[in-house]
Formats: structure tokens, sequence, C-alpha cells
């Protein structure tokens, strides 16, 4: 009897704690399990407040760095320069130098992801203040670069004065840049509006029918509602197509 009674204990104690083994985990799973689907719904992330640092995130996975990058602009730059001088204490001008340099620019504009981002979930819909745009060093093709003198004098240094030219260049291009933003401004607007969609996409499962609303930070007027999510479509932003002003 008593070697029976051991034999039963040994089948039926270890059934006995491997099912209870089961249910521990199983009930473990389902509560480490419930917050990650609530997590999936807009609503409820947006309550928590963690929407900006999983779009932070998302950005950082698909584009690996600290920008975002939602515009380019390519366009040939003209840049003239007329260089004004006098003998004899100012009183004798001398006749004025005009140098042209010309060449292909490529402007790319951005926004910082390391900046505030505010984004507000209501009544199916994401208003989202982007980080004012900005735009990186442009990009001057030293193939394209060209040096003109289109008055010159027999009096003057015109080298001189095409060297001054070269060497404000730099301010020149950031002047141009910060000119062009309004030419592609809206394109920005189009392009994260559609990267904040495919964010929504890929982290909720109720993102179908939301609609996003974009403004930059440097704006005070509402821009107009923009469409529902789509599906389809790219991870990242559409930059302007290079050669092509967004006009």
């Amino acid at each position: 009897m008593a070697m029976g009674l051991l034999t039963i204990a040994c089948l039926v104690l270890p059934i006995l704690l491997i099912r209870s083994a089961m249910t521990r985990v199983r009930s473990l799973g389902g509560a480490a399990e419930s917050p990650l689907i609530a997590l999936r719904k807009i609503a409820d992330s947006f309550a928590r407040g963690e929407a900006e640092t999983a779009l932070r995130s998302y950005a950082t996975q698909v584009k690996g760095v600290s920008r975002l990058q939602f515009a380019e602009l390519r366009e040939l730059e003209s840049f003239e320069r007329t260089d004004h001088a006098s003998v004899a204490w100012g009183t004798i001008p001398l006749p004025d130098v005009v140098v042209e340099a010309r060449g292909s620019v490529l402007y790319s504009y951005v926004l910082d992801l390391q900046k505030r981002w505010d984004m507000k979930f209501s009544d199916g819909r994401v208003d989202v203040v982007a980080p004012a745009p900005e735009f990186t060093p442009p990009a001057l093709d030293p193939s394209s670069l060209v040096f003109e003198v289109k008055q010159g004098s027999m009096l003057r240094d015109e080298e001189a004065a095409r060297q001054a030219l070269q060497t404000n260049l730099s301010g020149l291009l950031a002047e141009r840049a910060r000119a062009h933003l309004a030419l592609v401004r809206e394109t920005g607007r189009r392009s994260t509006e559609e990267f904040v969609r495919n964010f929504l996409l890929t982290q909720y499962d109720d993102a179908a029918n939301v609609i996003v609303r974009l403004r930059f930070a440097d704006e005070t007027a509402t821009p107009t509602v923009s469409s529902p999510l789509s599906v389809e479509g790219g991870a990242a932003p559409r930059a302007a197509t290079p050669g092509k002003s967004p006009r």
C-alpha cells in the first residue's frame, strides 16, 4: 500500500506542479500584455503622454538621424556684386566693377526631432505642432560654379572683386535658403503629415480613419484639415523632386 501511494504521488505531484506553473505564467503574461494592448489605442497613448516619445523613437528607427529632412530644392542661382572705389580721399570715383557668380545649389530643409513636438488627439483628429523648419548649409555644386566679370575697368583690380564675391558666397547662400523656405513650406507640411500618419498606422490599431493636421511652430494660422489616413504610402516623408521648385 505504501509503495502504491508513493507511486501515485510521484505521478500526480509533477502534473499538479506543471499545471500550477502554467497557470502562473499565463497570469503573468496577461498582466504584462494588457498595457501593450492599451498602447495600441491612440486615445490611451495620448492620455499617457507617450505619443511624442514614440514618434521620436519611430523617426530615429526609420531615418537614423535626429533631424527629419522633409524637402529638397535645387536651384540655379546667380549672385552679383558691384565693387565701388575712389581715389584722392574719395573725391574722384573710379569705374565700378560688376562680378557675377552662377551655379547649381541644393537646399535641404529639416525638422529637429529633439525639439518639442506637441501632439493632441481629439474627436478622431491628431493636431501636431512641429518645430519651425530649418535648413542645412546649402550645397553648391563646384563643377557648375562660373564667375563672370560683367563690367570691368583697366583702373580696377577685377580679381579682387571676384575673390570678395567668392568669400561672401556662404552668407549669400544662407540668405537665399531662408528666402526659399516659403517655396517648400507646403511641400514640407504635406510630407511631415504623411510621416506622422505612417507613424500612427504602425503603432496603433485604430489609426486608419484618423485625420492629421500639422502646423509649424513659427506659424500662427491653422492650416487646412488634411485628409484621413491612408494605408498606402512609404514610411518616410517624400522630399521635393530635385530640379523642380515646389511652386
